[in-house]
Parts: structure tokens; C-alpha cells; sequence
């Protein structure tokens, strides 16, 4: 699963070079924040994915376990998630991927009718998403309190009307004042989403999966006395692999977490780029960000596509 920029932070990194020196800070800025922020959804989606996959193998190593019995049935493997409550995941993520390529986009010189039509299908569905079931669901699910939801659908419509709402490089300080709260609270309640290992979340999730399978592993190794050695030694190698998995998926989704924190006050701090040159802070964050981003990828790239 490759990170990478999108096409239109691309396009104006390239007319960044052409324009040289006449280009302000916070343009310049806007074009490496896009390309981060996209890259950091991208995270966000196969954190959710890791899980889809390892509740899978678990349901798998339930059907091996209930073979040949009154419980065996294939069609009993259900997602880990409601496709309803995915959807309202995978809109909030759309949300902050098309953010920031509508971000690269008002700061470059680009055709906008596509992306115009792109990004207002996307506002549309994110002001829709702000008074669906599925986000109180979430908000719930995630352990956020009545006040803080509506903190959370008041933000999801706020980026929809920004994303809608977008102008060109004269408007972008008014652009990324919009979005600030919103991408912080997005951000926030996606981190929660993601949750703990001991709790809730993705986190917890992940662990009672691997649990099972952990568990399935030994018993069959213990109710398998006469293995053959070969056998056995591939049966307990299994186990660790197992183990490891476990203890790896859980520091990849607690990275992610970070990320998305990161990406937030990143993203604060480049609205300030319009009024330092240097922006130290900002120059910090991004930093941050890009590392958090070289952390994951070796992990994500070799996750299986479904």
C-alpha cells in the first residue's frame, strides 16, 4: 500500500520550481503539508484495514475449530464493523484527504473544474455524514460524551462547507482558519476510534483477535501430542510469529494514532507560516509528521490487499 503525494500536490510542486523566490511561505508550505496529510490518511484507512484483516483470520480459525460440528458454517464470518459504521469512517478519512489536496489545490494554478466537482461530492456527503446515525454510533463507540458530539457534527459540517467553499491563494489563510478546529476534532475522534488495547477501539479489537488465535495455536499443539518433531516445531514457531504479530500490530496502530494527532498540529501551525517566514514551529511539525509517516510504511506496505 504506497504512500505518496497526490496528483495535485504534484502539479504544485512543480509550479512551485517554475515560480521560484515570488512564491510565499505559505503556499510553499501548503504544498509539503498536502502531500503528509494525504499520506497520513492514507494510514488512517489501513488502520482500519489491518483489523478487518485479523478479525478475518480469527473467524477463519473459529470455522477450522467448529469443523464437523452443528456450529460449522460458512457463512457465519461477519466484518468487525458494520458496513454502515466503516462508511462513516471512510468519509471522515475522505474528508481529510480531500482537504488537503483542495489545500494544494487553492495554492497552485490549476484547472478546478474537476476538483471542484470532486471536492463539493465530498463536502456533500461529509455535511450529510454530520446528522447521520452512524457518526453518533461512532462518537458513542469511542467513548465521547454528549458534548463532545456535538462538537464532532458541528466540525464534520464545517469541513464540508469548507472543502465546498473553497477560493484560490488569495483565500488560503481563510481556508486553513476554517479548517483548524475541524481537522483538530476529525483527528481527535479518529484517535479515540482507534482506541486501547485494554478498553476499546480498533486496539482492543486487535487483541482479542490475535487472542483467539493465539489460543486456538496452543490447543492445538497440546491436543496434538504425536506430532511428528518438524511438525511441532512449525506448530510452536507459528505461535511466536503469532505473538510478534500481535505485539506489532498494536505499536503500528498506537503510531497512527500519533500520526493523526501530528497532522492536526501540523496543521494549526501552518497557519501561521502566513506571518514567520521561517516558521519554526511549523518546520517542527511537518518534521514530525514526515517521520511518523516513515515509521508505518515499511508496516502498511506489507499488509495484504483484500
Amino acid at each position: 500500500m504506497a504512500r505518496g503525494a497526490t496528483i495535485y500536490a504534484a502539479g504544485l510542486g512543480m509550479a512551485l520550481l517554475i515560480a521560484g523566490c515570488s512564491v510565499s511561505p505559505l503556499v510553499k508550505n501548503a504544498s509539503k503539508f498536502a502531500t503528509e496529510a494525504t499520506a497520513a490518511s492514507k494510514d488512517a484507512t489501513n488502520a482500519y484495514q489491518l483489523v478487518e484483516q485479523e478479525h478475518y483470520n480469527a473467524e477463519v480459525e473459529r470455522l477450522v475449530t467448529d469443523f464437523g460440528t452443528a456450529k460449522f458454517d460458512l457463512n457465519s464470518i461477519q466484518p468487525f464493523m458494520p458496513p454502515d459504521e466503516m462508511e462513516a469512517r471512510t468519509k471522515l478519512i475522505k474528508g481529510l484527504s480531500t482537504y488537503a489536496e483542495t489545500l494544494a489545490v487553492v495554492a497552485g494554478d490549476q484547472p478546478l473544474t474537476d476538483v471542484d466537482t470532486q471536492a463539493e461530492a465530498v463536502g456533500k456527503s461529509l455535511k450529510d455524514l454530520s446528522t447521520s446515525d452512524a457518526l453518533a454510533s461512532m462518537v458513542k463507540k469511542a467513548k465521547i460524551d454528549t458534548t463532545s458530539l456535538n462538537a464532532v457534527t458541528t466540525a464534520v459540517d464545517a469541513l464540508g462547507r469548507a472543502i465546498i467553499n473553497h477560493q484560490r491563494s488569495s483565500e488560503l489563510p481563510a481556508l486553513l482558519k476554517e479548517a483548524k478546529t475541524p481537522i483538530a476534532t476529525i483527528c481527535a475522534l479518529l484517535q479515540a476510534d482507534i482506541g486501547d488495547p485494554e478498553k476499546s477501539g480498533l486496539r482492543n479489537q486487535l487483541k482479542n483477535d490475535y487472542l483467539t488465535e493465539i489460543e486456538k495455536q496452543e490447543k492445538f499443539i497440546k491436543n496434538n501430542p504425536t506430532l511428528s518433531p518438524t511438525d511441532r516445531q512449525a506448530a510452536i514457531k507459528a505461535l511466536a510469529t503469532l505473538a510478534k504479530a500481535a505485539r506489532d500490530g498494536d505499536k503500528t496502530l498506537a503510531a497512527t494514532q500519533k500520526e493523526l494527532a501530528d497532522l492536526a498540529k501540523t496543521n494549526a501551525a501552518l497557519a501561521e507560516t502566513d506571518k514567520n517566514k521561517d516558521s519554526p514551529a511549523f518546520k517542527t511539525m511537518l518534521s514530525e509528521l514526515v517521520s511518523d509517516g516513515q515509521q508505518l510504511r515499511g508496516f502498511y506496505e506489507k499488509l495484504p490487499t483484500k
